[in-house]
């Protein structure tokens, strides 16, 4: 199936989803919660967005710089991640934020693909241990999403397993040799390479897990936020430990390559988990307190990465593949 077809499959699950959404909320309300939002607190979770990708660069800006490439400034780091971080938004699975190996063109694409690795890695480290606290921790009322719960702990340790052995594991480099040939070769190729860049960075895991961990305080307190500038309308006491898991649980679905960055499935999630009865949030303001979190992100991205967007498309992000032999 061609790329463009693909894309135009996720936009419609994309769009059918959200239409489910909105058919069952109810406008007038979202409206007037929107009309009675406390905008102190939705500047303090800006504020914890903005931390959130402040880490996320600074640990980009410290592994590339272990690795030699110190001629870039964390400013231009910043940029490049929220350039990154629109391509993610709008592309299935997030696969979009891999671009960066596109912008930092002057950085070896097997150093570039180590490092984002190396931070998925982390962030999935997060969700997982996020994911199993929240399960734990609330178990008593959310029966009915044990079998989502398990699903969801399944799908990021599996990712975090292949991630793992691809970039550390030399018997899985030898496992692709036999099938090396053809356009195969080229991908064993850049595996050895990623291999040889993440071994130099070994040194540096427990602090970018570190950074990981800030910068999960840091969204933890924007969702925290965004729901206080709402709570006149929701009329709810949950604690900051609520979100900062919650966030664990539900931000894991936007990796299932399925609608576009996520779209749809997140605020799904948002709705279904806030609406049980131990949490007792209805449906209409769990989904507004969904589009604000993910209005607040996509225009924070835009923001600040639009300027590197005229260096790349969106096309060369899904096609192009010359970089895979670049020296």
């Amino acid at each position: 199936m061609k790329i463009g077809k693909r894309a135009l499959i996720s936009a419609g699950i994309t769009i059918f989803i959200l239409a489910i959404l909105f058919l069952k909320v109810d406008l007038g309300l979202l409206l007037k919660s929107l009309q009675t939002i406390n905008y102190w607190y939705l500047a303090l979770a800006f504020i914890g967005y903005l931390g959130l990708n402040f880490a996320l660069a600074f640990r980009l800006f410290w592994l590339l710089n272990k690795l030699g490439y110190r001629h870039y400034s964390y400013w231009n780091i910043l940029l490049f991640h929220f350039t990154s971080m629109i391509l993610g938004d709008v592309t299935p699975g997030k696969v979009g934020y891999f671009g960066l190996v596109l912008l930092l063109k002057d950085v070896k694409a097997e150093d570039t693909l180590s490092v984002l690795t190396i931070g998925q890695i982390m962030d999935f480290i997060m969700k997982i241990a996020g994911t199993v606290a929240f399960a734990v921790i609330l178990s008593g009322i959310l029966l009915e999403f044990h079998a989502v719960l398990l699903a969801g702990i399944t799908m990021m340790v599996a990712l975090t397993a292949i991630a793992s052995l691809l970039i550390w594991s030399e018997k899985t480099l030898k496992l692709l040799s036999f099938f090396s040939f053809g356009p195969l070769k080229k991908v064993t190729n850049l595996v050895e390479d990623v291999q040889a860049s993440t071994s130099r960075l070994k040194s540096e895991l427990v602090k970018a897990l570190l950074i990981s961990i800030a910068g999960w305080v840091f969204v933890g307190a924007q969702w925290y936020f965004i729901f206080l500038a709402l709570s006149p309308a929701t009329n709810t006491n949950l604690s900051f430990l609520f979100f900062f898991l919650l966030q664990a649980v539900v931000s894991t679905l936007a990796f299932i390559p399925v609608s576009l960055g996520g779209i749809g499935l997140q605020e799904s999630a948002i709705v279904a988990i806030l609406g049980i009865p131990g949490v007792g949030i209805g449906c209409t303001l769990a989904f507004t307190f969904g589009i604000l979190v993910r209005g607040m992100s996509i225009l924070v991205d835009v923001g600040f990465g639009t300027f590197n967007l005229r260096k790349i498309s969106l096309r060369g992000i899904l096609e192009d593949r010359k970089w895979l032999s670049r020296n």
